[in-house]
């Protein structure tokens, strides 16, 4: 996203003062420097407040009590945004916003009615995401309720573009907002997006593989359930096919059909249907009597074969119930004649010789009984070892064989009810033969019970239906296979990895020639020494300078590759805040020592010349992306620490009654 930071607008409260505009190069390395306590690191928290934050971390004091409105003048491609909000007052934060957008360039002295520019955060929000060309898809598409899986915002990018005084030198945190574990979070979920190790393609296909997983799911359940009705209705169907026999209405009768399935009974029984109203008083059929006690004979041996499977299964059960049971018994009693056996070791300790322990005399026949019962002792724990109830237990061949039965029971079941209603209908023969009336009540039932199934009948679009979602899915799963191999996660940290040590030779970090790796998943470094084969986290190496070198390296590597992205959905600035903090104020020059070179000052201090390093980086990461990156450093290193290198511009030296704040401000508030 090419969005830098042309100025910072400050509107006072007092109306009869003037704006306070702060001015930066869009190509340059824009440093701020002086004195504490001028306003230098409320700069973060301004752009990041008038970026949309969710509080106002802008200190309180002169600076809020002061200003109306702040405001962030940025320029993004072509188009540039006056983005102003309201100072909260009590409040932590306020959603009262203005945001004035052109394509041509916003001069801040000719802006007129602002009022008719108002909105809110939200639209501000939504309006730098457009612009930075995030996806509106979720990460976790499995769980709306989940925050940190929600769309990337332009927001979660701010991780990227500052480097606040409690962040450039800390070892625990290497990034903006992420010493917050909502932050941490968010931010490690929408990572591999950033680096461009997932796309906003990618992000839509795993959607729609969601979508077309959600649709396939559930026209398998619309086929299930339709399957499961058809199913239920096969007793039915099977007592309509033999009262179609009994009353002669089916022609060539087939073999076996007690085993057709619900698609043949249908067949037969429509063509029933269809005969019938082809010829309403049909013949009655020859055969169909001898084919009628045929198919009674068929039931009744059906049910012989049924009520013998059940027998067996009933006689293989009871006896794998008695032998799960003698086992443990058996194991039980084994373990009672130990205990009872316990006290031989007693007994054999004290007759360890020819004497009876209680009258003294000679007697070996105490001694051999001993023995034998030591013996026996030993027999029954190698039997208890041996028997374990564990080993032979038979519980789940005991569940098997109870569903078996169950099962069998339910098919003697089905086919009693086919049986009775052959035995009923054959009663009411015996009583009154085949009659007309008979025919038409018949036909009647059994069109309304073929309408009842078909109305459960499955389509066969359904089938292709399902197979054009799993072709789809297929397809999807292959394009999504083939991004994520084009953009393979581990070969991009790899790169960064190879960015962030050229900038760590550059600083004053100790561990210069060590391979850097960027861990995402716990948002810190991981520095591995060649003549080791462990890696060492960020906290574990020591010194705030090595912490503030890993920093800006990090920094500077990441931007350098968001830049190379084709789609870079980061702002193209960074505002780091005093790094040299790690130095100062220890050796800082004043103007009445009369240095006016940093030749004449390097051989005095080590500290400065360390500084001056910060700045080379800085300088040297504005030639690597072309100077299509802005780099804001506040400082309190003078400028001679950065004289000579190119590609930096300062923007104004905060001393004395020059800041942030104008000084008239001040006097106004003084003389009241």
């Amino acid at each position: 996203m090419k969005l830098k930071i042309k100025n910072i607008v400050l509107y006072p409260k007092d109306k009869s003062k003037e704006k306070r505009v702060v001015l930066f190069e869009l190509d340059k390395v824009n440093v701020i420097t002086g004195e504490s306590h001028k306003g230098k690191s409320a700069l973060v928290h301004i752009i990041d407040y008038c970026l949309g934050s969710g509080k106002c971390s802008i200190p309180v004091g002169v600076i809020r009590d002061l200003t109306d409105w702040f405001g962030v003048h940025v320029v993004v491609e072509k188009t540039e945004i006056l983005i102003l909000r309201k100072e909260p007052g009590d409040k932590i934060s306020t959603d009262k916003m203005i945001m004035v957008e052109q394509s041509e360039p916003i001069d801040l002295d000719k802006i007129t009615n602002a009022e008719n520019h108002q909105t809110t955060r939200e639209h501000v929000i939504n309006r730098l995401n457009q612009l930075s060309g995030l996806s509106t898809e979720r990460f976790d598409l499995d769980n709306p309720k989940n925050n940190f899986g929600g769309a990337a915002s332009f927001r979660d990018t701010s991780a990227f573009q500052f480097q606040p005084q409690h962040i450039v030198a800390n070892p625990y945190a290497l990034f903006y907002k992420a010493d917050t574990f909502e932050h941490q979070q968010k931010l490690k979920t929408i990572f591999p997006l950033i680096i461009g190790a997932i796309t906003n393609e990618a992000l839509n296909i795993e959607r729609e593989i969601k979508e077309l997983e959600a649709a396939l799911k559930k026209i398998q359940l619309e086929l299930a359930t339709k399957k499961q009705a058809v199913d239920s209705w096969l007793n039915n169907l099977k007592s309509l096919y033999t009262r179609s026999i009994q009353l002669g209405l089916l022609k060539n009768i087939p073999k076996d059909s007690q085993n057709f399935d619900s698609e043949q009974y249908l067949f037969h029984l429509n063509l029933v249907v269809t005969n019938f109203n082809e010829n309403p008083i049909p013949a009655y059929q020859s055969g169909t009597s001898e084919k009628d006690v045929q198919l009674q004979s068929e039931l009744n041996t059906q049910e012989r074969i049924l009520q013998s499977e059940i027998a067996i299964r009933k006689m293989r059960l009871t006896k794998l119930q008695s032998l799960n049971t003698s086992t443990s018994q058996y194991k039980e009693t084994v373990v009672t004649q130990q205990k009872r056996l316990e006290p031989i070791s007693w007994f054999k300790e004290k007759i360890n010789h020819e004497f009876c322990p209680f009258c003294e005399s000679k007697n070996e026949t105490a001694q051999k009984q001993l023995e034998s019962l030591e013996g026996y002792s030993k027999n029954l724990e190698a039997i208890s070892q041996a028997v374990n109830t564990k080993d032979v237990n038979l519980d789940k061949e005991i569940a098997d064989i109870r569903i078996e039965v169950r099962e069998l029971e339910s098919k003697l079941n089905d086919n009693r009810d086919i049986l009775r209603e052959i035995y009923k209908k054959s009663s009411e023969e015996n009583n009154k033969r085949q009659t007309i009336e008979e025919l038409y009540k018949f036909i009647g039932r059994l069109e309304q019970a073929l309408e009842n199934v078909i109305s459960t009948q499955i389509d066969s679009t359904i089938d292709l239906k399902i197979k054009e979602l799993q072709e789809q899915i297929k397809e999807r799963n292959a394009k999504l296979q083939e991004i994520k191999a084009k953009h393979s996660q581990q070969n991009i940290l790899k790169r960064i990895s190879v960015l962030i040590s050229h900038y760590v030779s550059l600083l004053d970090i100790d561990r210069k020639n060590d391979s850097v790796e960027l861990d995402i998943s716990n948002l810190t470094l991981k520095i591995a020494s060649p003549n080791s084969s462990r890696s060492d986290y960020l906290w574990e190496v020591g010194s705030g300078a090595n912490w503030m070198g890993y920093h800006l390296s990090v920094m500077f590597a990441l931007h350098e590759h968001f830049l190379s992205l084709k789609h870079n959905f980061v702002p193209s600035f960074i505002l780091i805040d005093q790094p040299s903090q790690v130095y100062f104020p220890k050796d800082v020059p004043k103007g009445i020592e009369g240095i006016k070179t940093f030749a004449e000052f390097e051989s005095q201090s080590d500290d400065l010349t360390q500084t001056r390093k910060i700045f080379k980086a800085a300088a040297n990461s504005m030639v690597r992306t072309k100077n299509k990156l802005q780099i804001i450093i506040v400082e309190h290193a003078p400028e001679l620490t950065w004289q000579g290198i190119d590609n930096i511009h300062k923007v104004d030296e905060w001393i004395g009654e020059k800041g942030l704040i104008p000084i008239d401000w001040i006097k106004k508030i003084d003389e009241l």
